[in-house]
Formats: C-alpha cells, structure tokens, sequence
C-alpha cells in the first residue's frame, strides 16, 4: 500500500466514504480522470469511440463560436 501525507489520506478517507467506494477504488478513478483530463488517456464511450476531444482542444460542434474553431473567422 502507498503511504500519502496525512492531508491526502484523510481527503482520500473522506471522499471514499462519500463516494461509498474502497480506498483503492478511489485511487484508480482519481488517477483515471487526472490522466484522462490531461490528455494521456483517451476518453472512450461504450462503442470504443472517443466521448470528448482531448483537452485544449474543444469540439467545434459544441462551442458558442464554431467557426473560430474551425478556421473559418477569428474573434
């Protein structure tokens, strides 16, 4: 078991017993998201494909200004 500084076990004790999940289980989802979040693992759908583009770079599909995005005008 990985030992943390006393500030990280007890957010991590508190946001297992929020959550209703193992120490372990709680590691693995934040580390997921962090790494998913950051851009080093895809974020995949139920399909295989990916859910959302990768961070930094929005899906012009879903911004106020697609056309920004898409290269077609500035702001």
């Amino acid at each position: 078991m990985t030992t943390l500084p006393d500030d990280l076990e007890t957010a991590l004790a508190a946001h297992s017993r929020q959550q209703n999940i193992s120490r372990d289980e709680a590691i693995r989802r934040i580390v997921r998201e962090w790494m998913r979040t950051h851009g080093f693992l895809e974020d995949k759908d139920e399909e295989g494909a990916s859910a959302s583009p990768p961070p930094g770079k929005p899906d012009p599909e879903f911004v106020q200004y697609p056309g920004y995005f898409k290269g077609e005008g500035s702001l």
